[in-house]
């Protein structure tokens, strides 16, 4: 059982540290894209 709460949690780890990459890499990219298109109105 411990085993399996273990492996549990690494892969939960896992997936929350790309799913933070991921959101901040494509947070940046919109960010950009709404800056080149608004004129930096939202930024």
């Amino acid at each position: 059982m411990v085993l399996v709460v273990v492996v549990a949690a690494l892969v939960l780890l896992s997936a929350a540290a790309v799913w933070v990459q991921t959101s901040r890499r494509s947070g940046t990219v919109i960010a950009v894209r709404r800056g080149r298109r608004f004129g930096k109105r939202e930024v």
